[in-house]
Formats: structure tokens, sequence, C-alpha cells
């Protein structure tokens, strides 16, 4: 009888600190696992950011679960997507730029986290925008289902591309369908929410087209902003359809019972070309200046995570694929990775030591514990203590030179591994969103064509 109450006591207490958020279950492989992905949204559009639009539901995200301080992406939109898919720096296989629609891109037979995902078991589904070219498509690199486009971008109404070409399909059959694209990819993924096979988890990952160019918003969410001039409230009107988009699937997980088995991550892919805002960071897409690179990143699994929590631990795009394959307990070739997991980190809220790490497109930014090594395609080096001056204000490369010797000797290394890409010309030396030497006001300098 003691005994018997004593295990009651147990029990009653471990699911009173579950409930509160002190400790969670164990986690396993029938996590679900939902990926939101915005296209070009700088780390000042969000609204608890003091962007324009309104987004209760991305902040919301932030609330519930755990918010990245440091998280980096990439310059540009191809690269930040191979990152995520492969672990790997996507300067190994030739991918620096965003991708023309013709473009090879990603290699066939990678490790990817879908394919590894796939074969422990899960549904694996890629909803919106492909653009890592034509090589290796969704269904040939991991993903059961696909829906969306494979360019840079699309007509939010229209769904064509730049020729004025259809590029929107689902499994690779060319669909036409009357509707804005944000709305249609947020009523395809709840329809695999709701149509999933619940013996199995699920990979979702929705890319969203939103806020990328070029703009267009239904008027009733225009007509939410008339305070705003004219290109400010279309760029208020799309990130706020998005929003409401993201509400309405998390919505979907609610009515399905799977919020708590639910790892929702919410990211950007690279910062915001001149339409948006990267305050307080320097520069914007197209520049690994921060403005380029370190974009919004939120994680929400209530079972796993703090709500409200702030994690410092510097995470790239490379280290999504190791981090969540080791937070639903999936083995992965860790050999194939150039990305770390940091999930012991965002568990237990302390920093690790991870090792020196590479964003690169033309240009090429290493980072290691508090420094920040910057080397253009020309050939200029910068040198930044970016936990003392996140604004890059203060270049220490001349008071700096061992230090700077250090991490050039470090990039040069790491560099060796990377395949030989063709060097596109740049407005200036800050790049698209750049000022060169001093850091820019909210909004930045034009992207250059083919960087939309």
């Amino acid at each position: 009888m003691v005994d018997g109450m004593q295990t009651l006591i147990r029990t009653l207490t471990i699911a009173a600190l579950v409930l509160s958020g002190m400790i969670g279950t164990a986690p396993g492989a029938d996590t679900n696992i939902l990926i939101l992905f915005a296209d070009d949204l700088g780390s000042g559009d969000l609204g608890s950011r003091g962007g324009a639009a309104r987004t209760p539901n991305i902040d919301r995200l932030g609330r519930e679960g755990v918010e990245f301080e440091r998280y980096y992406g990439y310059p540009l939109c191809s690269p930040a997507r191979a990152a995520l898919l492969t672990g790997q720096m996507p300067r190994r296989y030739g991918i620096a730029h965003a991708l023309g629609a013709r473009e090879p891109g990603l290699p066939a037979n990678l490790p990817t986290l879908p394919r590894t995902l796939r074969a422990a078991g899960y549904q694996t589904w890629l909803v919106g925008k492909w653009h890592l070219g034509t090589a290796s498509p969704p269904l040939h690199s991991g993903f059961d289902h696909f829906y969306g486009f494979e360019g840079p971008e699309v007509d939010y109404y229209q769904h064509t591309n730049r020729r004025g070409d259809v590029d929107w399909q689902r499994n690779g059959a060319t669909v036409r369908e009357e509707g804005y694209s944000t709305f249609l990819l947020a009523d395809e993924a709840i329809s695999l929410i709701e149509r999933r096979d619940a013996a199995k988890p699920f990979y979702l990952q929705v890319a969203f087209n939103a806020p990328h160019f070029p703009l267009a918003a239904p008027e009733s969410f225009l007509s939410k902003y008339p305070h705003l001039n004219s290109a400010q409230r279309l760029r208020a009107a799309v990130v706020d359809a998005l929003d409401d988009s993201i509400g309405r699937i998390l919505e979907a997980l609610d009515e399905h019972g799977l919020r708590n088995n639910t790892l929702v991550v919410f990211l950007s892919d690279n910062g915001a070309d001149q339409s948006g805002r990267n305050a307080p960071y320097r520069g914007g897409k197209g520049s690994v200046y921060e403005g380029g690179i370190r974009v919004p990143c939120f994680m929400r699994w209530p079972e796993q995570l703090h709500s409200a929590a702030i994690v410092d631990q510097p995470m790239s795009a490379q280290d999504l694929y190791p981090t969540l394959a080791e937070a639903v307990g999936v083995s992965m070739d860790a050999a194939r990775v150039d990305g770390k997991s940091i999930w012991p980190a965002i568990r237990h809220g302390k920093d690790m030591v991870r090792g020196p790490f590479v964003i690169a497109g033309s240009d090429c930014s290493l980072f290691d514990g508090d420094w920040k090594l910057i080397e253009t395609s020309a050939g200029r080096v910068s040198l930044f203590n970016i936990v003392k001056d996140p604004h890059e204000t203060m270049d220490l490369v001349n008071d700096q030179a061992d230090q700077t010797r250090r991490l050039q000797a470090e990039l040069a290394r790491i560099k060796q591994e990377f395949s030989q890409v063709s060097v596109r010309p740049r407005p200036g030396p800050g790049g698209p969103g750049g000022s060169g030497g001093r850091p820019p006001g909210p909004r930045n300098g034009p992207a250059r064509p083919g960087q939309q």
C-alpha cells in the first residue's frame, strides 16, 4: 500500500513537472517536425522587433518556445536551403549564389534531412519554394510529396516565373490554380496534416515565397495599413498575410492534437532586400554582414523546451540537420555533415563549444567564439568582435593582427574544401544592402538582378 502510494506520488509529481515545463518526456522518433520558412524576411520585419507588419502568430512562437539570438542563414536563397537540407556548407558543391531556373544545383544522392527522416519512418513533404536546381528535384532528394514552385520566385496570383511561364506543380505535374500563393501553400500544408498517416510521424517543410519580390497582397491586408506609404504598406500586408497563414497551420496542429509532439521551427533564409528591414544590423540580402545572414529563428516544442527562452548559442543553417535529428532521436552519419548538433544547448539552455563555422556566398564570414572574420571575393578582410559589436561598427583587423592571421589561416584551410565558383559583380564593398564602411539605416540598398 505504501509502495503503491509512493509510486502514485512520483507519477503525479513527474506529470506536474512536465506540465510546468521543468522537464519533458524523452524525445523519440514519433515526433513530428514542422519547418516554417520565410523568404527574405529581415531581422527587423517582425512586429515584436519594431516592424510595420502585425505578426502575432510568429511572435507567439517565440513566447511559447525559444528564440535564437544568433541564428545565421546565408546571404541568398539557394545556399540557405541547401545548407538546411544537407547539413553541409553549400560551397562544397558550388552553390554560392541564387540559382537560375536551369542550373543543376544540388547534386544527386547527397544525404539530406528528409532522406534520413524517411529512412526512419517519417512522411516527408515539401510545400512551397525549392530553388535548388534541376539535378536532384524534391522527389529525388528525400521528399515523398512536393507542391509549389521550383524557381527563384513566382507571381503571387498568376504563379508564373520571370519568363511568364507557370511554375506551379504537384509532384512534377503542372497545376493551374487560382488564388494567392501564400494562402494556397497554407491550404496544402493543412491538407497534408489532415490526410496524414497517423501511424507515422511527419516532416513538413513549408517554404513560403513571402515576403519575396515581386510583392503583392490581398486588399483585405493592404487596408490594415493606411498610415504607411505605398511601398511600406505593401510589404507590411505581405508579411501580415504570411503571419496569418502560419497561424492557420498552427491551428491545424492544435485541432488534430499535434501541438505537444510537433517540433516547430520558424526561420528566414536570409536578410531582407531594400523593401524590408534588417535593423539593428548592418547590411542586407546578399551580404555576409549581420543584416544579410542574422535572421529570425524560433523553435517550439512544448514537451521539451521552456517557453520564452533566449538561446545565445550561435547556430547556422547547416546545424539544423544534425540538431533536429538528435532532437527526435534519429541516427545519422555525422561524418557527412559540416554542421554540429546544438540540441544540448537548446534543451538545457547552456552554451557549448562548437568550434569555428563558415557562412559563405561570394564573400565568406568565419565565426569563432566572439570573433567574426569577413573576407570578400576581392580580398578585403575585416574583423569584428561580434558579441561586443553586433552592429559591426569597429573593424579590428589592424588592432588584432594575431587574431586576424589565426582566423585567416582557419578560413584558408576550410576554403580548400570548396568547389570553385564564378564571382558575380557586386555594387559596392558593403554588398547588396551594405554601405561599404558605415552601418546603413533601417532600409538597405538594392539587391542586384538575379538575386531576387
